[in-house]
């Protein structure tokens, strides 16, 4: 008996001539575990926001064909009718998230719904405690971190038990350990109790995704392209093509196809694991030593810019964010700092661009000389920026001009000057044509690249981007950090804070992992990557071709294998 039904549906924004959904048709039958997978733009967002009700009620667009959840039309019902049945994560959580503390933010759905205090209880404590927010339960929601917030705001659907779990990329901002154990706890309310879940993945969290969904519905401009197994996505290559891209497993393979042409293409790596074991065993191919490669650990002598020693920080409110830092930042590096959520990687970030001055009177923070905790924002800025891992937390004027040229014009900047480099910014990040574009008609994808834009027109010799592929596809995560490297061509340094393993493992130069408001580690990605132990003290993982290698390393693969193409290096075909 299908739980969700929707035949031949198309919505159509108001202001838009072309549909963002065109003749939508499939069923999820009860207890299934769907994760709808498209690139941005794809349709995802909106077919959940019509499933719910906010579309059109909340968000007017004009609605045809048929869309039952739980036998009710959500064009018939309002949202908070359509909750007892289908429960909703969006993707930005500071919407979601808005009572006084973390257990009654996590009550709120239940009270509404009338459950009985008891189950109310129960349920929250099983949400709090999957999510990992236990012992935050008087903390106020927005003393979160940006991923605690984000798993906040699934606590409170886990804890309303609804027949349908919808989820828009809801763990994009979990570390990788925390992403697994979400996606476990929905996995397992799927399974105790029935609960439908359809998860919206864009490409960034695809592999977690793909460890648990027992079928995929795939989205691209506005229509169904496959439906099915999940193994449809991935055969002939249909993720990567649309921009969405591959589990690094699924890619080994169809390479591997090559060679051995009926070989099936896996989706999951305890899958692959046991596919490349079969294969030595028939003895159809060897494992061969990886040539060992140098590493910089020691930044291959590059310039120190930013020296932070022994610096500590505690917010208000008691938490001790930042426990003795040391760090340098040099010079021509792409740096990833990474750690579980909480780790203090936003804090570092805004002592450094001196938004937080130290608790601690001894502590040392300085960019190229300058000490930061004693000099004027509008030197600051010159030299260090920060860009926020919510686009629309930093952008508030009205079009992309006037936000790109909004610093110029407060360092007094003369507007014929201003004028020509906000011109040569947008031009060099293909925004010239959305120069007059308002900032509200903007995708995910161009408000993060305009938030890029309005830091680059200032100039300074290092930016830290916070999450800058949070939300985005695999196609335009790619996209912008390759526009990273090419300005770091032009004499910029860059540091990322992020989730996304896989990138650091192709962009960067150097990893730091944060862990308890310190550094655990400090290397290349082949150094840290390779260290199983400490990473998962930090609650992370590495790349899903670094952990492929790694269980089979008995097989002579090296642990510190980092791309798919390194793993065939060492794969000699019999």
């Amino acid at each position: 008996m299908p739980v969700v039904e929707v035949e031949d549906l198309t919505v159509t924004y108001l202001r838009r001539r072309e549909p963002a959904l065109r003749g939508v048709s499939f069923s999820v039958r009860e207890g299934e575990f769907v994760a709808l997978l498209g690139p941005l733009g794809a349709g995802k967002t909106t077919l959940l926001y019509t499933m719910i009700g906010i579309i059109p009620h909340t968000i007017p667009a004009r609605v045809d064909g048929k869309v039952l959840v739980d036998g009710k039309d959500p064009r018939e019902h309002a949202v908070a009718e359509m909750v007892s049945s289908m429960g909703l994560v969006i993707d930005d959580p500071s919407v979601q998230v808005f009572n006084l503390t973390v257990e009654d933010d996590a009550a709120f759905g239940p009270l509404n719904l009338g459950m009985p205090e008891e189950e109310i209880r129960r349920n929250v404590e099983y949400a709090l405690r999957v999510t990992r927010l236990k012992g935050l339960e008087k903390r106020h929601p927005k003393e979160l971190s940006g991923g605690q917030q984000q798993a906040l705001a699934l606590a409170g659907v886990l804890a309303m038990r609804p027949k349908v779990m919808a989820l828009d990329e809801p763990i994009s901002m979990l570390d990788p350990i925390g992403k697994g154990m979400v996606l476990r706890a929905i996995w397992d309310l799927n399974r105790e109790y029935g609960i439908t879940c359809i998860i919206a993945e864009s490409g960034s969290d695809l592999e977690d995704v793909l460890e648990l969904a027992d079928r995929v519905i795939v989205l691209s401009e506005g229509r169904v392209l496959a439906d099915g197994d999940p193994s449809v996505a991935v055969e002939g290559g249909l993720l990567e093509e649309i921009g969405v891209g591959l589990p690094q497993v699924s890619e080994l393979f169809l390479k591997l196809r090559e060679h051995f042409p009926d070989l099936k293409v896996p989706v999951r790596l305890e899958e692959a694991v046991e596919m490349v074991r079969e294969l030595v065993r028939e003895g159809k191919i060897r494992v061969r030593p990886l040539e060992r490669r140098e590493t910089a650990a020691d930044g291959g002598g590059r310039e120190e810019y930013v020296r932070v020693r022994n610096l500590h920080f505690s917010y208000p409110n008691g938490v001790k964010a930042l426990d003795g830092v040391d760090l340098t930042l040099r010079k021509g590096e792409l740096t990833a700092i990474i750690g579980q959520n909480g780790s203090g990687k936003s804090t570092l970030s805004f002592c450094i661009v001196g938004v937080y001055k130290p608790s601690n009177q001894d502590a040392e923070v300085t960019v190229g000389g300058m000490d930061v905790t004693k000099a004027h924002v509008f030197d600051v800025i010159r030299k260090v920026n920060y860009i926020f891992q919510n686009p629309d937390a930093m952008l508030f004027s009205k079009d992309v001009y006037e936000e790109v040229s909004f610093g110029l014009r407060m360092l007094e900047v003369p507007r014929e000057e201003a004028d020509r480099v906000v011109g040569e910014v947008l031009d060099y990040l293909g925004l010239s044509d959305y120069k007059h574009t308002l900032i509200v008609d903007l995708p995910r994808f161009l408000r993060t690249m305009v938030g890029l834009a309005s830091v680059l027109a200032l100039r300074p010799e290092m930016v830290i981007v916070d999450e800058p592929t949070n939300g985005l596809d695999r196609r335009e995560s790619v996209v912008l950090m390759k526009k990273l490297r090419e300005l770091m061509s032009r004499g910029m340094s860059f540091v990322v804070i992020t989730h996304n393993m896989r990138l650091v493992s192709e962009f960067c130069d150097r990893v730091v992992v944060m862990n308890r408001g310190r550094v655990l580690l400090d290397g290349t990605p082949r150094e840290v990557f390779s260290q199983r132990e400490k990473l998962e003290e930090a609650s992370l993982k590495p790349p899903q071709i670094t952990q492929l290698a790694q269980a089979l390393s008995d097989l002579g693969f090296a642990e510190d294998t980092l791309t798919v193409e390194e793993f065939l290096e060492q794969v000699e075909v019999v």
